[in-house]
């Protein structure tokens, strides 16, 4: 079954969806910790969702900073689809979205769909000021009757998997790292 996009508009706003299993974040590279995460969401009985974002928010944010996408939108959704990712919802990361506390984005995301599963990285953050962190939103999440999985870091020599060091290894011409860290073999 080919993958559904839609816009974040329309999954909060529109009719209601099958239950589904979502995990969040950007996803720049689909690495192997990205990777953990998503293999749980395909694991169960519910619809694999991805919530994204169109563009990645260091670019509004962090422009000065912002060392560049690692996959362009064609090639993660691509990955995505061939892990198993059934949805995904694509944010648009304006000025107005970044204000939005983290409380308010989970009990949208909770509320405005039948949501089953939360999966979530460990260091997962989101809200204006990254108010919201992963155990808070399981938190949110429980309180609400759905169920929260929160992964450890996937590791690699001795330290976390990131898009920070893909991106670090890929300027530094350490292309070995880079392909390591985004394999999809595992």
């Amino acid at each position: 079954m080919s993958m559904r996009v839609i816009d974040w508009d329309e999954y909060a706003g529109g009719p209601p969806l099958e239950p589904l299993a979502v995990t969040i974040g950007v996803f720049d590279g689909v690495h192997l910790g990205h990777q953990s995460l998503i293999r749980r969401i395909c694991a169960g009985p519910y619809i694999p969702t991805v919530v994204t974002f169109r563009h990645n928010p260091l670019k509004i944010l962090r422009p000065q900073t912002f060392g560049g996408d690692i996959l362009n939108t064609d090639q993660k959704h691509r990955i995505l689809e061939e892990m198993g990712v059934r949805l995904t919802v694509l944010i648009d990361f304006t000025e107005k979205f970044s204000k939005m506390n983290g409380r308010d984005f989970i009990d949208l995301l909770l509320g405005s769909q039948p949501v089953k599963l939360v999966v979530l990285g460990r260091n997962f953050r989101c809200g204006y000021g990254l108010d919201t962190g992963a155990e808070e939103i399981r938190s949110f999440a429980e309180a609400r009757g759905v169920a929260a999985w929160i992964a450890d870091p996937v590791m690699d020599q001795g330290q976390p998997v990131s898009s920070s060091r893909i991106r670090q290894a890929l300027a530094a011409g350490n292309t070995g790292e880079a392909e390591r860290l985004l394999s999809r073999s595992q």
